[in-house]
């Protein structure tokens, strides 16, 4: 009796475990349809237009700004080519970066990454 209690629990743990996983299938799938992408894109794109108003766009690097609208131009896909180098820059991109992930996107969707500087050599 108690061999086929122990069977029966192992065969309901197996089988939570794969109603578990499908139910886990959808949401993978959402996070790398290209729907989600293209919607992750248009809210970025929104919320770059708000953070940049004003005084704000005149403040940022040529060289930032061009590299961001290559970014967007390519439908927010090419990642890790913005660097914020000024305080204007970093205090935007940590703005973009709140809103970004307050509208549903990840840390990794953002464009922002600077290339370590290397170390001086003694």
């Amino acid at each position: 009796m108690y061999l086929w209690g122990g069977e029966m629990m192992m065969r309901h743990k197996y089988m939570r475990g794969i109603l578990i996983g499908a139910m886990m299938v959808p949401f993978a799938a959402q996070a790398i349809s290209p729907e989600w992408t293209a919607e992750k894109c248009e809210r970025y794109t929104r919320a770059w237009g708000m953070a940049t108003q004003g005084d704000v766009a005149a403040s940022l690097s040529d060289d930032f700004v061009t590299h961001h609208d290559a970014f967007i131009a390519s439908g927010c896909t090419m990642r890790g080519k913005v660097c914020p180098v000024t305080k204007a820059e970093r205090d935007l991109a940590d703005i973009l970066s709140l809103m970004a992930v307050a509208e549903g996107a990840t840390g990794s969707f953002l464009p922002f990454h600077c290339d370590p500087k290397p170390e001086a050599k003694p």
